[in-house]
């Protein structure tokens, strides 16, 4: 692999991840438990990166692989300033980019990215991209759509009503109502819940929840 100088150092649960010079160039460097993961990930990366919904995978050997640096707006940041904003449309719009994302996921590889979360993903030029595919694996689309709707309800600035354009315009993105999908977000809330230092009242969000699809419902006092 060649050489590099390591700029700065990304978070991440299972791997190391650099951000990297080489040849006056920018890059991402992951380094991998194993051989068998940093192949695994640069495969599917591989795969999506030709559409323009992921990195280009530069080299990979051993358990390392290097990656184009994607320069663009924070999915994660974009979303908290539209909840904190009370942006309906720029919640919408990201809602929208993103189920594009999933779906298009889904036809290329049969398989989902299981573990939605938003830091994993860029938006740049009207679309989002996908930086991190290491929990790639067999399932079907309403697991990503439970994940994506849970990840907002907890990233919301303020109260978990302040996502539900969101959450609204992802169900419509992929045809579905809250009810086709309320038992996998209840599973993945309590994940979350078991691990959370603030814990959620259950209760009252899943009763939310479950009357999602009611016209007229006041979320402001059910929440």
């Amino acid at each position: 692999m060649r050489d590099y100088e390591i700029i700065s150092t990304l978070s991440s649960k299972v791997k190391t991840v650099c951000k990297v010079a080489s040849c006056g160039e920018i890059f991402i460097l992951k380094e991998y438990p194993t051989c068998e993961d940093a192949l695994k990930e640069a495969q599917i990366v591989n795969s999506v990166a030709m559409t323009g919904y992921a990195p280009k995978v530069i080299e990979c050997e051993g358990n390392k692989a290097l990656y184009e640096y994607i320069d663009g707006e924070s999915f994660y940041d974009s979303f908290r300033l539209a909840t904190m904003t009370d942006d309906a449309q720029s919640m919408e719009l990201l809602a929208t980019r993103l189920s594009i994302f999933l779906q298009m996921i889904y036809s290329l590889t049969d398989c989902v990215m299981k573990d939605i979360d938003f830091r994993n993903y860029i938006v740049k030029d009207g679309r989002v991209i996908g930086v991190d595919f290491s929990q790639v694996d067999n399932g079907m689309p309403y697991e990503d759509l439970a994940s994506a709707i849970v990840f907002a309800l907890i990233s919301s600035v303020g109260e978990y009503y302040d996502s539900f354009p969101f959450v609204q315009k992802l169900l419509e993105c992929f045809k579905l109502t809250m009810f086709d999908v309320i038992n996998e977000v209840k599973s993945k809330l309590e994940k979350v819940n078991a691990v959370a230092r603030d814990k959620i009242d259950m209760d009252m969000l899943i009763d939310a929840l479950a009357r999602f699809d009611e016209k007229g419902v006041d979320w402001r006092k059910l929440i």
